[in-house]
């Protein structure tokens, strides 16, 4: 996927939704400000991505019973927001996090602090979070849905685990291993932290995880 092929594809997740750009336009403008010329380590991402494999966590409910029996030797682990807990729990330390800041604050923060490259995405509902979150965070490379600007980068994707996977097949992993992606009709108890169960996905939530199950089937082609 090129950049004109993923704004075809947010513009139709817009009409999908009902949403409107402005906000997430307003939300990559203040990421930028804050942000400013602070060195982002993407050189550093495509490392440990390129002709590597990776194991990208997402926050489903399968999560925490299937992150115990994952084979982790000589693969990077990217947490998809919520499930950068989840491994934090298990004693395990992701070297990636795609996060739109969702997650449990405390665990993102010290997942950055144990030197985790912290991707964070920015758009229209999240910028108060990203005013309060990205200032404090000090392995930052930031992301934006729409145009990208010369410090915040676009590499495709919806939500924080088809980010992931968009961003594993850019920087051209060796392989990619799912974990904890479901997209079914129950929503893990990592994906949100105000609300700490397995819970029936809201309407809004079910259209979102139909969107994200597609666009990692497009990501993975």
């Amino acid at each position: 996927m090129d950049i004109d092929s993923w704004l075809a594809e947010y513009k139709r997740i817009r009409r999908e939704l009902g949403i409107l750009p402005q906000g997430d336009y307003e939300a990559r403008d203040v990421a930028s400000r804050i942000i400013g010329d602070r060195e982002q380590p993407v050189a550093k991402l495509e490392s440990l991505i390129r002709n590597r494999g990776v194991v990208v966590f997402g926050a489903g409910p399968s999560l925490e019973k299937a992150v115990k029996g994952t084979d982790r030797k000589g693969k990077t682990l990217i947490a998809a927001d919520g499930a950068t807990s989840c491994l934090l729990e298990n004693g395990l330390y992701p070297e990636i996090v795609v996060t739109d800041l969702d997650g449990n604050a405390t665990d993102l923060l010290l997942a950055d602090r144990f030197g985790a490259i912290m991707v964070v995405h920015a758009h229209g509902d999240n910028i108060g979070k990203v005013k309060e979150l990205l200032p404090r965070i000090k392995n930052a490379i930031v992301t934006t849905q729409v145009e990208p600007l010369k410090n915040v980068h676009n590499f495709f994707g919806f939500t924080d685990g088809d980010r992931a996977v968009f961003m594993a097949r850019h920087f051209e992993a060796k392989n990619i291993e799912l974990v904890g992606f479901d997209f079914g009709e129950v929503v893990g108890r990592y994906s949100k932290p105000e609300n700490p169960v397995d819970h029936k996905a809201s309407e809004a939530k079910r259209k979102k995880l139909e969107i994200a199950e597609r666009l990692v089937k497009e990501a993975l082609k």
